[in-house]
């Protein structure tokens, strides 16, 4: 948790998350004097990642990233820093893919359902795929 108060001129002038590599840290978001700035987002997070306001308000950083692919997965940091502190918190984060499905038998020796019900499967796997969505909070408190 880190500290709003909502009697006083507390503002929170920087959030920034990154996925941290062993090239580079990945910015995952960015806030600057309570504008999100997207323009030291990496690329592979562009238009996949929210954050929660009512949480921010809170004094929580919840951040939702959307169609989670497996070179999400790593150890997150969110650093924030406001008019009465700063802090940062780590999070890991492990994305699988998921697991294969079986190859359906040739059409001419499987059964008109056992098709249907793979192509079923596979639809709903591919919905399951598109609908994913992760989202993680990392709680700070200012030092």
């Amino acid at each position: 948790m880190f500290t709003t108060k909502t009697d006083s001129s507390s503002t929170v002038s920087i959030i920034i998350c990154e996925l941290l590599t062993d090239v580079k840290p990945l910015v995952l978001y960015h806030l600057y004097e309570g504008v999100e700035d997207s323009e030291f987002q990496d690329g592979q997070f562009a238009g996949r990642v929210q954050c929660d306001k009512d949480a921010l308000r809170e004094g929580r950083i919840r951040l939702h990233v959307f169609r989670i692919r497996t070179d999400d997965s790593g150890l997150y940091q969110c650093e924030v820093r406001t008019n009465y502190g700063w802090n940062r918190g780590k999070g890991r984060l492990n994305v699988t893919a998921a697991r294969d499905w079986p190859e359906p038998e040739t059409p001419n020796t499987a059964s008109r359902e056992r098709i249907g019900l793979y192509c079923v499967l596979g639809l709903t796997a591919a919905a399951i795929s598109v609908l994913a969505v992760y989202s993680f909070t990392l709680c700070l408190t200012p030092r």
